[in-house]
């Protein structure tokens, strides 16, 4: 592991990061990381789509100018070492888990630079896309969620899926909500907090679930039961 980086380091997917900045969330992140004392990491790749992309429309232009405020202060920092062969590997095999009459696509590159860095950072993997995580915690559930979806029988390719394990270890995953929920257990959103400590809990969850994050309601209702 380099010696710039500890395993308290958090690598961030585009997903999660999108979740944050559109419940305007993103100030509660310089907070959380001095908590964490370690680095709040991105890849070039997710740079790309959380910046570069859409600063050349209309649309997103005002989230990616305040995404990139968090860039240049050093709150996100992109990740400087070179993964990319080793993520393409891992891409090419997660791609190529589950067959019905061909191979299924699942994952796209900045979903797997991001894995690939927090694995080899031997960090936490913030990621709010339901498809990532999964493939990493519950493969058969994925399956059965494909073959929902497509109508049709999946198959797994277990070699494919021990040599995807293999290349991947032991990868903690977490989500922006569980991000939402250390932040608001610590008091970090204690200026929206006063009279209403428990709707700004459900308001906080809710809102991350509609904007992106994948979490069921049944998970909600047991944060907001702890």
């Amino acid at each position: 592991m380099p010696k710039a980086y500890s395993n308290k380091n958090l690598v961030f997917d585009t997903s999660s990061i999108i979740s944050i900045s559109m419940n305007s969330l993103l100030n509660i992140l310089g907070l959380l990381k001095k908590k964490f004392r370690g680095e709040f990491l991105i890849s070039k790749k997710v740079k790309e789509e959380l910046v570069n992309r859409p600063m050349k429309g209309k649309k997103f232009k005002l989230e990616a100018l305040q995404i990139l405020k968090e860039i240049n202060s050093d709150v996100l920092k992109i990740y400087g070492g070179n993964l990319r062969n080793k993520s393409l590997e891992v891409l090419k095999v997660a791609n190529r888990v589950f067959r019905a009459d061909d191979y299924i696509k699942i994952l796209d590159l900045a979903e797997v630079e991001s894995l690939v860095i927090a694995n080899e950072l031997n960090g936490t993997y913030v990621v709010d896309e339901r498809t990532m995580r999964m493939l990493v915690e519950d493969v058969r559930g994925l399956k059965r969620l494909l073959e929902k979806k497509l109508k049709r029988r999946v198959l797994v390719n277990e070699n494919n899926l021990k040599l995807f394990r293999e290349k991947i270890k032991d990868i903690k995953i977490i989500r922006s909500v569980e991000l939402g929920y250390v932040a608001y257990s610590l008091g970090l959103l204690k200026e929206l907090d006063g009279r209403y400590k428990k709707e700004l809990l459900d308001g906080l969850l809710w809102g991350l679930k509609l904007r992106g994050c994948a979490i069921s309601s049944e998970e909600i209702r047991k944060i907001e039961a702890l």
